[in-house]
């Protein structure tokens, strides 16, 4: 690979040249893999941060005392070729490759080519619960070892464990006998983990990709305060979690404070918290929310909530602390696949908190994006309409629809008909080919659209939205990009 060749990849994935040439990689490298198709989707892709490989890259630069390169897939068109070359370019022993249920077959072909050339593979991420469930063609040539859950801990021990001369076989064995037993790993010591680090380019490549209320924001930093979800939802994947587990592992408030700090001292203009949900338990946000006023941070911030969490005590505090944005996932507006779900026991009471959420968010001044999904298990079009209905009574600022894909590692898989399971690369937003509601697949996309015209042309929208973002299209880029916007929504039509 040339000097060229190089440059291009590592501007792509995020990683300066000169490293990859000098070969600073500390005899380690981390890789995200992505598609290689290139077609996600036809939104606008948020491109946040595989947080799990940069507490590895941390923990395992103050071990070595050496840089460890990693490599994002998700930051350019993603190829298999170039990544591979620019990876052997470093010439590490070890290399960490991170990928979900959509980019299988990409992931093994990088696994299956750095073993050629001597290289110690280690699998990480939601791809590792996809295989032991379902396997994979050509896997077990890909990989070493294989990681199932959260490998922020593990990942470092058991590189200094390799380092250190213990035989491969044996940590392989090891790995299999966790797997086997379905034993997924945990954070166990979240305070002790270092802080992820951030340069001001990788702030930038990770931006938000839509406009929040104030002023406009290009670099965002990103923070997790808590692993695990106790919520019961039955339909969830790993692929869109920031965490396994049910037990919720926090850290220390006044140590997440410190984190935002130094973001903020590394040039992070807003914070993203990257916790499954934020709100999740009342006292300890309460007390998060005071830290950020008490150390004056005066940073806004997004996270993720659910309906049920938006009480006035929580929407208040999360005002006074710099709350811009909430991603509040609603799922559906039907009560009956709500609980069919596990969503909640009450339907109807999952729907009311809907409409209180969104109501003190508005009148609160915090921006919203709804989010909902469409094809989900047993849902039928009453189903949908009931979601769409809701859709249109509550205001947030925006509208995300997915179309709902059974990846193999959700609670539900072992009831859902073989048609319905998705094996290879599907992704949430493409054609219905693993449909698992009673709505016929051709009918989903369609639906998709009208969510989005009814949400998005709706009179009125371009006014309120402009109300509150305006200072976002006083530059050209940003106006440049409202073509591809509408073009998107009108598709098909």
């Amino acid at each position: 690979m040339n000097v060229g060749e190089v440059a291009g990849t590592a501007s792509a994935s995020g990683v300066s040249a000169e490293a990859i040439l000098s070969n600073r990689s500390g005899g380690v490298v981390l890789l995200r893999v992505d598609r290689e198709a290139a077609r996600h989707t036809g939104h606008p892709r948020h491109l946040h941060p595989a947080l799990d490989l940069k507490y590895i890259q941390a923990r395992l630069e103050d071990a070595l005392g050496a840089p460890v390169l990693l490599f994002d897939g998700w930051l350019g068109r993603f190829s298999v070729e170039q990544s591979i070359a620019v990876v052997l370019a470093c010439r590490p022993r070890y290399v960490v490759i991170r990928a979900v249920t959509w980019c299988l077959e990409e992931s093994v072909r990088v696994g299956a080519a750095l073993r050629e050339h001597g290289v110690v593979t280690i699998a990480v991420g939601q791809q590792v619960q996809h295989v032991a469930r379902t396997g994979f063609p050509g896997w077990d040539r890909a990989f070493d070892l294989v990681l199932p859950g959260e490998p922020e801990e593990e990942v470092p021990r058991l590189v200094l464990r390799l380092r250190a001369g213990e035989p491969l076989a044996a940590l392989q064995a090891e790995c299999r006998r966790r797997l086997d037993a379905g034993v997924a790993e945990l954070v166990r010591e979240p305070d002790a983990l270092p802080f992820p680090r951030f340069g001001k380019r990788e702030l930038r490549d990770y931006a938000f990709p839509f406009p929040v209320r104030g002023r406009p924001v290009a670099r965002w930093g990103y923070v997790l305060t808590s692993w695990g979800c106790p919520r019961p939802c039955r339909h969830c994947t790993a692929i869109v979690r920031k965490s396994v587990g049910r037990d919720l592992r926090e850290r220390d408030v006044t140590r997440v404070v410190d984190e935002v700090l130094a973001l903020r001292d590394a040039g992070a203009q807003a914070i993203a918290f990257e916790d499954d949900s934020l709100l999740v338990h009342r006292a300890r946000f309460l007390r998060l929310a005071d830290e950020l006023v008490r150390r004056g941070v005066a940073l806004p911030w997004m996270a993720n909530a659910r309906p049920d969490e938006l009480d006035g005590e929580r929407v208040d505090a999360a005002r006074a602390a710099g709350a811009a944005l909430l991603k509040v996932g609603v799922d559906s507006g039907s009560p009956r696949l709500i609980e069919h779900l596990g969503k909640t026991g009450d339907g109807p009471g999952w729907i009311a908190a809907t409409e209180r959420g969104f109501a003190l968010l508005e009148k609160s001044g915090i921006g919203s994006v709804a989010l909902f999904m469409i094809g989900m298990p047993d849902e039928t079009l009453a189903d949908a309409e009931s979601t769409l209905a809701l859709a249109r009574r509550i205001r947030p600022d925006y509208l995300q629809v997915q179309l709902y894909r059974a990846y193999p590692d959700v609670a539900l898989w072992d009831e859902l008909p073989e048609t319905a399971r998705t094996r290879s690369a599907d992704y949430h937003y493409l054609a219905a080919e693993s449909n698992c509601s009673r709505i016929p697949a051709g009918e989903l996309m369609r639906l998709q659209r009208r969510f989005y015209r009814t949400f998005y042309l709706r009179p009125g929208f371009a006014a309120r939205h402009l109300a509150h973002h305006w200072r976002y299209y006083v530059s050209l880029r940003a106006v440049g990009r409202a073509p591809a916007a509408l073009a998107y929504l009108l598709r098909g039509r």
